[in-house]
């Protein structure tokens, strides 16, 4: 029988297949333990992916609202 961790794990709590396989990677003794604290280290990963992803668009935003080129410039 599964225990009320794995089966919180199972239900969605965890999204992302690292974090997952991390949490199964643990012994049985104390994923409930270490469940909360993988759950915010993955809550932090998908924020700061967000973040970045808001950045670069923002950042494409402004280069084509100052029609800059996207390329590395020329030291010439």
């Amino acid at each position: 029988m599964k225990s009320r961790s794995e089966l919180s794990v199972m239900r969605g709590t965890l999204h992302t297949p690292f974090w997952r396989a991390a949490y199964q990677s643990l012994p049985e003794t104390v994923r409930q333990r270490y469940l909360a604290h993988i759950e915010r280290a993955e809550r932090w990963e998908l924020a700061l992916d967000a973040a970045s992803d808001g950045m670069s668009r923002a950042k494409c935003a402004l280069a084509r609202l100052f029609n800059t080129p996207a390329g590395p410039r020329s030291a010439h």
